[in-house]
This record gives structure tokens, sequence and C-alpha cells, in this order.
């Protein structure tokens, strides 16, 4: 049985809710254990994925994109949308308060939707390189792995990107 409080467990209902218990409940749990530090991590990674879903959302209301792109933008956004309310679940589970913060993203001008699409790719590599470099700074291993997990569909969202784009593909062998 988990050691987990009642009332941690039910303050992360958002995120069980959009994820299942079976998938969430060990981070959950790690969460309600984690450390001063690695609820700081959780909170920087919070305010970054709310930084995606209002580039996706500012994006989407320019009326620029075709409506194939805009169904792949609105899943994304449903992805960081995702991310946000596992993070909150997370770090109310370890009894703290998640940051209202989103971090600063800079807009070029949008002014087409190959434009939208660069900005989306910048913002998602930005995720990338983050997760990429917080994955070692968790104490616990477990929260390390959630990391990681959400580092994978960033970086599957850089990818559907440059096809998008048709560029090359952006890493070959390593995410740097």
């Amino acid at each position: 049985m988990l050691n987990i409080s009642r009332v941690r467990f039910l303050g992360a209902g958002t995120a069980l809710a959009a994820f299942g218990p079976a998938l969430l409940t060990p981070f959950i749990a790690a969460a309600a254990q984690a450390s001063e530090g690695d609820v700081k991590i959780l909170n920087v990674a919070l305010a970054l994925e709310r930084a995606g879903i209002k580039a996706y959302q500012d994006s989407a209301k320019t009326g620029l994109l075709s409506p194939s792109v805009l169904a792949v933008a609105k899943g994304f956004m449903s992805d960081h949308i995702a991310h946000r309310d596992a993070l909150i679940g997370a770090i109310k589970a370890a009894g703290q308060t998640p940051t209202s913060e989103t971090t600063k993203v800079a807009y070029p001008t949008l002014a087409s939707e190959s434009d939208i699409l660069k900005f989306a790719q910048g913002v998602e590599k930005g995720a990338v390189t983050t997760y990429l470099s917080v994955i070692a700074s968790f104490t616990d291993r477990s929260l390390a792995k959630v990391a990681a997990s959400i580092l994978g569909v960033e970086a599957t969202h850089v990818s559907t990107l440059a096809a998008a784009l048709k560029e090359a593909a952006p890493y070959r062998g390593f995410v740097s």
C-alpha cells in the first residue's frame, strides 16, 4: 500500500483522471516524498508547460493555420495540458503549492503558417533542452523517469514540426 495521505492523493485528482491511476500512482507516490529541490524542478517544468500551452493557444488564434495543422497543434497543446496537470498533481502530492508562473517566450512575427511552425518548433526545442538538463538533477529517480518520458513527447513534437517544415531530422543519434 502506498504511503500517501488521502488529501494529497485527492489533490492529485486532475492528473489521475487524465492519465489513470496505473500510470500516475508511482509518479504521485514519488512526488509525495519529493525533496524541496525536486519540487522546484517540477515547478520549473510546470511554468514551461504553461508556456507551451499559451504558445499553441496564441498561434491558433491567428487564423493562419490550415485545418490539418491546427488539428496537430491542438493535439500538441493537449499533450502540454496533460503534462501541466500531471505536474500540478505531483506538486500537490508533495504538499506544496504549484507555481502560477508561465515561462516567458519571445514571440517572432507570426505572419504565416510557416512562421508559426518554426515558432512552435523553437518552443518545443526549448522544452527538450530543459527536460534533458534537469533529469540528472532529480534526487528521486522516479521523478527523473517521468521527466524523461515527457522529454520523449517533446522530442516527438520537434520531429513532427521538422517534417511539416520539410526539414531534415533535427537530431542525429543524440539529443543536445
